[in-house]
């Protein structure tokens, strides 16, 4: 398979290992970046961006890329606190009232606020709902007394530390990040996008019967903390381009049209990370 972009000639065995891993896969393309010493060494990008394999992999287009989201939603916070606009140890009810846990801002930042889990049975619609995830968040208990223990708040990081943007600023967490952070840096990553970006996100696939088997033996804490709700990580739960929990399709994850105006999940590219690497 055809690989696009640029390798520096010291580096020119990581385009053929490229061309290896996407002749390999089932599924949709991939893009590798690398910076380093000062210049970019690798970039490059190939396959496909949907699963159907008709459109071609660009080098802008967007994936989800999971917890690396959690740095950049930590960022926004730490972005306020450098502003003396927020105090690590404020407590989180300080600037969410509603929230039953007895948290700090650091808790939170240092995955030890204890909610790390919903008890309550979530809708799948929840991952699109910012307010309705809040309203579950909000009523949860955490599962050990905060600051006392750590576990990582899989699902939840960038809601609870997002509600402390909303409250300090006034902006989305998403918002927030875009114009202070992102786009003065020139870093093409996302919380949420609107109706133009669109076209450049690549559906995420490999959510079938291999991966749900793979999760079977892990603990129960986690697997709580990764299926409710449900989701394509929940075995069983599957979803396919264009909708939602279409529980009998070969997995592919990008959402119903009706709700990416309004969804909160995260996108960037290849590039992107790379140059944050560089900043950082």
């Amino acid at each position: 398979m055809e690989v696009q972009g640029s390798v520096a000639e010291p580096f020119r065995g990581v385009r053929e290992l490229f061309a290896h891993v996407l002749a390999e896969q089932t599924g949709t393309g991939a893009s590798f970046a690398v910076w380093h010493d000062g210049a970019w060494v690798v970039d490059v990008w190939g396959g496909y961006a949907d699963s159907a394999h008709n459109r071609p992999w660009q080098q802008d287009t967007l994936v989800m890329p999971y917890s690396v989201t959690k740095p950049f939603a930590a960022l926004c916070v730490l972005t306020l606190a450098d502003r003396g606009l927020v105090d690590l140890d404020d407590p989180m009810q300080l600037f969410w009232p509603e929230l039953r846990a007895a948290a700090s801002v650091r808790d939170v930042l240092a995955h030890r606020a204890g909610l790390v889990v919903l008890d309550a049975d979530a809708p799948q619609e929840a991952f699109y709902d910012w307010g309705l995830m809040c309203s579950l968040l909000a009523r949860q208990e955490p599962t050990w007394p905060p600051g006392s223990a750590q576990g990582e708040s899989a699902l939840f990081y960038g809601h609870l530390l997002g509600q402390v943007v909303r409250a300090v600023d006034g902006r989305s967490l998403g918002r927030f990040l875009r114009e202070e952070i992102c786009n003065p840096h020139d870093l093409d990553f996302h919380i949420g996008l609107d109706g133009t970006e669109l076209s450049r996100v690549a559906d995420l696939t490999g959510f079938g019967d291999d991966f749900a088997a793979s999760q079977q033996d892990r603990p129960g804490l986690y697997r709580r903390a990764i299926e409710n709700p449900p989701g394509p990580a929940t075995p069983g739960s599957s979803t396919a381009s264009g909708g939602v929990a279409l529980r009998s399709r070969p997995s592919t994850v990008t959402g119903p049209p009706g709700v990416w105006p309004g969804c909160t999940w995260p996108w960037h590219t290849a590039a992107s990370l790379a140059r944050t690497c560089r900043r950082s």
